[in-house]
């Protein structure tokens, strides 16, 4: 082989190695970028999902004390009903109690 064609294999080689050395290189830059974008997506959807689920919580909060004071109404609207009724029947049962004690039973 001439020293011609030795020179021409070498540079050849050394370019080579060159373009390699890029190109490991720029693959390196792209996935480092593709993993920062990944982790940048990742703490958009955890941003959106935390931002949900606390909506979603307002939202069910509100419900159950709708909820709770719609039965704390139903229940004092009961209980307004029994002592209306009981005091419609207080004087027949004080008049019962009352024969009772006279009547010596």
């Amino acid at each position: 082989m001439s020293l011609e064609a030795i020179k021409v294999v070498t540079v050849a080689e050394s370019n080579a190695e060159s373009l390699r050395a890029g190109a490991v290189a720029e693959a390196k830059r792209i996935i480092a970028a593709a993993e920062a974008s990944g982790k940048e997506e990742i703490q958009k959807a955890e941003k959106s999902a935390t931002s949900q689920v606390q909506a979603l919580c307002r939202e069910a909060e509100d419900k159950g004390k709708e909820s709770a004071a719609k039965s704390a109404e139903a229940v004092r609207e009961k209980c307004l009903k029994l002592e209306s009724e009981a005091e419609k029947r207080i004087d027949k049962a004080v008049t019962i109690v009352v024969e009772r004690v006279m009547s010596g039973r």
